[in-house]
């Protein structure tokens, strides 16, 4: 932990000095990546109904577009010149949409509301997107729960938590960013299992 505050302290004195000389300095921006798994439902034929993906909810710290790091709940601190290409629950409503658009699982996935008729209709909630730091340890966290109901009666039929933390590489926000894309991969992949189960498609990802 020390060592990390110590880099950082650096790391912003240099920032500040450069500004005090008249250089400003580059702000980088990154976005989550990873490879999409074989389809869910391959070879055989997707449910036959829309499912629908509402934009997820967050707390206020995770509509910015800041890239956040962490040691303690009580607090929450931002790298000044590393941020996202958009804000966190924006981003996590594009990834879980096109993941599970590709899963083959459903006849379609759309976002929530369209004009496309949906039989069930995914909600969500953002609950962590950061670096988290342990000691001498930095991980990629992300964590959000998610439910399913029905639009026409809005029963919940559904729902589930999903969270993982991926140890980072190096200690560099680019390795957070890759950390983070394997927490995300691993929560969209229980997500896919436990919504086939629900559904009873027999063929889950491995």
């Amino acid at each position: 932990m020390k060592t990390s505050q110590t880099s950082r302290f650096f790391l912003f004195a240099f920032c500040g000095l450069l500004s005090a000389c008249g250089g400003v300095p580059e702000t980088y921006y990154y976005t989550l990546a990873f490879e999409q798994n074989a389809p869910l439902n391959d070879g055989h034929t997707p449910l036959p109904f829309a499912l629908g993906v509402e934009k997820f909810q967050s707390e206020t710290i995770y509509d910015d577009d800041r890239i956040i790091y962490r040691d303690s709940p009580f607090e929450v601190k931002y790298y000044f010149y590393r941020r996202w290409v958009t804000p966190p629950r924006h981003l996590i409503t594009e990834k879980v949409l096109s993941y599970l658009a590709d899963t083959g699982l459903f006849e379609k996935v759309t976002l929530h509301p369209s004009t496309v008729n949906v039989k069930y209709v995914l909600s969500g909630r953002l609950l962590a997107f950061e670096e988290w730091d342990e000691q001498s340890n930095w991980y990629g966290k992300v964590a959000f729960k998610a439910s399913l109901y029905e639009p026409a009666t809005q029963r919940v039929v559904w729902n589930g938590r999903f969270e993982h933390l991926q140890p980072v590489a190096k200690k560099i926000p680019s390795a957070v960013v890759e950390a983070m894309s394997v927490s995300m991969k691993k929560c969209l992949d229980d997500l896919a299992r436990s919504l086939g189960k629900e559904f009873n498609v027999q063929k889950m990802i491995p």
